[in-house]
């Protein structure tokens, strides 16, 4: 089957999954001990299930029209949202990171410089002090700009292609924790710090064009309903072996984070199958899961600078239990004002 099945409309435990990994974004990033259940998310959520992200942007994308090389439009339409936001965490997060002299009215570490910088656009870097939720938007930014050319792939090319970016993220990957381990990050001069996530984005990316090509909205439903405990009890399988030889991050295998995406969409199919109204529940929120991923950051800093004394301080174990909850709710809270009173900004920068 050459022809793109173009799937169409929402997809409610696509929905649910999209507000379940957007949520455990938020344990990953609020709470870090490792007796914690954020251990288990980071092993096996947050680090390989924001590639689910990535994956099904492409798999809802619009096909390329006859003669597009590069989608211009859609570019665009990603860009400025990855500009506001960008802009939003740096102002504000780094007056709580320069609180000491913000307090009393100095200034004098605002300049432009520090804006681009800040927001990403100056290296390549994961992570800055205000753009680590950002990184995502801006390699898919850059994979929606050429994203026509990868629909042109021929399906053996497109296949071949995605597997080569497997593996060399895996080589990126180790080369670069390697080099972080001896010098610490500031000293990977040669391959900005987790650079290969973004490889490995392209690959979850040609994968997502991959299978709409033989797969509509309800043919991969069905497909994965029938296998879907089968990644489950893999990573449950494989969870005591990555505890017991201390593989972390799992990312560092691109296989297991394959597997991560796949278990997601598993367990949305059948929370969809078995618990329909809790997943309608759930669901009806994924639209504002770009929200939410956008927002949660310096919602975070903010709990860490008023609950804790500082902008990196550490919260208490009770703190962290029920941050999580606290920073989606007033996220979801501010989506759905905004939604209600200005549709105009959620159409533009909320990405629903």
């Amino acid at each position: 089957m050459s022809n793109t099945i173009a799937p169409k409309g929402r997809v409610q435990w696509i929905d649910f999954c999209r507000v379940y990994v957007a949520f455990c974004v938020i344990v990953r990033h609020t709470d870090r001990y490792t007796e914690s259940p954020a251990f288990f998310t980071d092993l096996f959520t947050y680090r390989s299930l924001i590639y689910f992200f990535f994956f099904f942007a492409a798999y809802f994308t619009h096909k390329a029209a006859d003669g597009q090389w590069l989608d211009f439009r859609r570019t665009g339409r990603l860009l400025w949202p990855y500009l506001f936001w960008g802009f939003v965490a740096m102002l504000t997060m780094m007056p709580l990171y320069y609180w000491d002299q913000t307090s009393v009215g100095d200034w004098s570490w605002f300049h432009f410089h520090m804006v681009l910088r800040e927001m990403g656009l100056l290296d390549w870097k994961y992570w800055s002090f205000t753009n680590v939720p950002l990184w995502f938007m801006r390699t898919l930014i850059i994979l929606a700009f050429f994203s026509p050319i990868l629909q042109r792939l021929p399906m053996k090319a497109l296949l071949g292609m995605v597997l080569i970016i497997f593996a060399a993220s895996d080589v990126l990957c180790f080369a670069d924790v390697e080099a972080a381990t001896k010098n610490g990050r500031e000293g990977v001069a040669w391959l900005p710090f987790r650079l290969y996530e973004s490889v490995l984005a392209l690959g979850f990316y040609g994968a997502g064009l991959l299978v709409r090509r033989y797969f509509n909205a309800q043919q991969l439903t069905e497909f994965i309903r029938g296998y879907a405990w089968v990644p489950i009890l893999g990573s449950l399988i494989l969870l005591p072996a990555v505890y017991h030889w201390r593989f972390n991050p799992p990312i560092m295998s691109s296989a297991l984070v394959l597997l991560g995406v796949v278990t997601t969409m598993s367990i949305g199919c059948l929370c969809e199958q078995y618990l329909p109204r809790f997943c309608a529940l759930v669901a009806k929120a994924g639209p504002a899961a770009f929200f939410v991923y956008v927002t949660h950051y310096p919602l975070l800093k903010c709990i860490k600078f008023f609950c804790a004394g500082g902008y990196r301080a550490d919260l208490t174990i009770v703190q962290a239990s029920w941050a999580p909850f606290a920073i989606l709710g007033t996220s979801l809270s501010a989506y759905y004002l905004l939604r209600r009173f200005c549709p105009g900004f959620i159409r533009i920068f909320g990405l629903n």
